[in-house]
């Protein structure tokens, strides 16, 4: 029996954040790799403490940054998935958290 939807990288997280109890806005499958859209760094902070991963920001126009999480569906075995969380650019990341912020390469 095939499964009534495809299981690709957009349903394998939005399984994720359901069994995790993960706040989501929308989850599309873009490339191979599901793309989480968050309210806000509470949101992402809190897949970051169920997934782990890596923890970029970047400006995203003016006083705006993008925060995004590269992380996996299986602890890095998964489905790779990029969650974003949009905010003013003076807001920060939870200070336990600091360590997995990485600075992108110029």
């Amino acid at each position: 029996m095939q499964p009534t939807r495809p299981l690709g990288p957009a349903i394998k997280a939005e399984t994720v954040a359901d069994w995790n109890g993960l706040p989501h806005g929308r989850i599309t499958d873009r490339d191979g790799e599901a793309q989480v859209f968050t309210t806000g760094l509470p949101d992402l902070e809190l897949w970051w403490l169920a997934l782990g991963g890596h923890i970029t920001r970047q400006p995203a126009g003016s006083k705006a940054a993008l925060w995004t999480l590269r992380t996996d569906t299986d602890h890095g075995k998964g489905a790779p998935i990029a969650v974003y969380a949009l905010a003013l650019d003076t807001d920060q990341i939870d200070p336990a958290l600091a360590h997995a912020v990485h600075t992108p390469a110029a």
